[in-house]
């Protein structure tokens, strides 16, 4: 932590110790604003923060069916400052238009509107008021924060919008010593764990949950906003989540990033769209289970019971065998998991080792129109992204996030980046000139998980948070 004055002194002398040119304009802002906005006074204590978003490079909609994933977190995300006060409530202003002023009291008892933004801070903070107000008083939080990470991208800005609610309350009231998350939370990992249980509404372990946001997932996004770390991608397994690998990003390869202009919105009546990869995954299982008189929890246990096994006749001869819910195609969805755990993640890590970009391309490629042809997810927007990627030489391609709109990745020679990526945003303007308007396209490169800053500089959240 710093005292506000001394944070706003270290600001105005340059660039923070360890920090990125950027940083101190962007952190200055969020300085004033809260100050201004709460009457926060220059010795007050105050905490600086990023929370990044993530990009879902292999493992689409896998975690919650004990899959695994290839992520990273980016170098865009939240950037907010935040300090305790005296009235019990969760107060949050950020430096634009674009989320409008939230004030609401820090108890287990407020309700969240669904389909607006404070649904968001609302339920991680009812979340944290019911798990661990018991034990003392827990103090109410002023943040002000600023984004440069495009709203419904797919990024993962809603879950980042949270976990910065999370790191705020966190850190003023020192929840890492408080017992009953001692008892529960013991590192990154469960913390990611929790904080998505959080947001779906499912209890972890002793901490009892209740209503989530409305979406219904499994913790890829958490685990890669806390646990990332710079310069890698990392690989988990999830339900439970277990930490597999990371592997260097390499410094010849660019990641090209396109935001559609096409919000991946969560309102309440996008909800069963959104939904409706992780209701087709829960009832393949029950399909299955029925069809083959088993007891499987999830589709990873499929994968592992059906090894060694030519998948399409055992497909084949279960959607014949599936009346009812045939419009679904639960055949497809097990299709699209097994091509993901069997193929496309193992041969993107193959590619990423030994450092060939064509496999690599390949691989993120097939990723992609499975996702298109299987989840249902993919928008035209996004697949005309994709095939124009490729024309323009891109080693590969693919959309990721909740679908049905937001953004797109594309692998190039870093060399080659910005020209690929005005060349990019050019045939999309052709194709969709107003959307286009929205869209925002950037260079980024795998980067650190959650940060907090002192005086040394930049340290991971996770990092400072379950130090001994």
């Amino acid at each position: 932590m710093f005292r506000l004055k001394d944070l706003e002194d270290i600001l105005e002398s340059g660039p923070a110790s360890g920090g990125d040119e950027n940083l101190p304009r962007s952190a200055s802002k969020v300085c004033r604003l809260l100050s201004e906005r709460f009457a926060v006074t220059p010795h007050a204590e105050v905490t600086l923060g990023f929370v990044p978003g993530r990009v879902e490079v292999a493992g689409k909609h896998t975690d919650y069916a004990g899959g695994h994933t290839l992520v990273c977190a980016i170098d865009r995300g939240f950037l907010f400052v935040a300090t305790p006060n005296s009235e019990s409530r969760i107060r949050i202003v950020e430096d634009s238009l674009e989320f409008e002023a939230l004030e609401f009291p820090f108890t287990e008892h407020v309700e969240p509107p669904a389909g607006h933004w404070a649904n968001y801070p609302m339920t991680v903070a009812r979340r944290v008021a019911e798990n661990f107000s018991g034990e003392t008083t827990l103090s109410g939080v002023d943040v002000a924060f600023s984004s440069n990470l495009p709203i419904g991208s797919g990024m993962s800005g809603s879950s980042a919008l949270m976990m910065m609610c999370f790191c705020a309350i966190a850190a003023v009231n020192g929840l890492n010593e408080r017992k009953r998350f001692l008892e529960n939370i013991h590192d990154g990992i469960d913390l990611a764990m929790y904080l998505a249980c959080a947001e779906n509404g499912q209890s972890f372990r002793n901490l009892s949950g209740g209503r989530g946001v409305g979406t219904f997932g499994g913790s890829e996004d958490h685990t890669a906003i806390l646990n990332c770390r710079d310069g890698a991608l990392s690989l988990y397994q999830y339900a439970p989540t277990v930490f597999k690998a990371e592997v260097a990003w390499p410094a010849k390869w660019a990641l090209v990033l396109a935001f559609s202009g096409v919000r991946a919105e969560k309102t309440k009546e996008a909800m069963v769209q959104y939904n409706l990869a992780s209701r087709r995954a829960s009832l393949s299982v029950t399909a299955y289970n029925r069809f083959c008189g088993k007891k499987l929890r999830n589709i990873q246990e499929i994968d592992s019971d059906t090894r060694g096994v030519a998948a399409d006749p055992w497909l084949r001869e279960l959607g014949a065998n599936i009346k009812k819910y045939r419009s679904l195609d639960l055949p497809g969805r097990i299709r699209q998991f097994l091509l993901e755990e069997r193929k496309t993640t193992p041969q993107a890590i193959h590619g990423l080792l030994w450092q060939d970009l064509d496999a690599f391309g390949k691989a993120v490629s097939e990723s992609h129109r499975a996702s298109r042809r299987f989840l249902w997810n993919i928008a035209p927007e996004v697949d005309f992204l994709h095939t124009s990627a490729l024309e323009l030489g891109a080693a590969g391609s693919s959309g990721f996030g909740a679908g049905f709109g937001g953004s797109i990745f594309a692998v190039v020679p870093s060399g080659r980046a910005t020209e690929f990526a005005s060349a990019w945003q050019r045939e999309y303007q052709k194709r969709y000139h107003e959307i286009a308007k929205q869209a925002a396209f950037f260079l980024t490169s795998p980067a650190s998980g959650i940060r907090i800053w002192d005086r040394r500089g930049p340290s991971r959240f996770v990092d400072l948070f379950f130090q001994s």
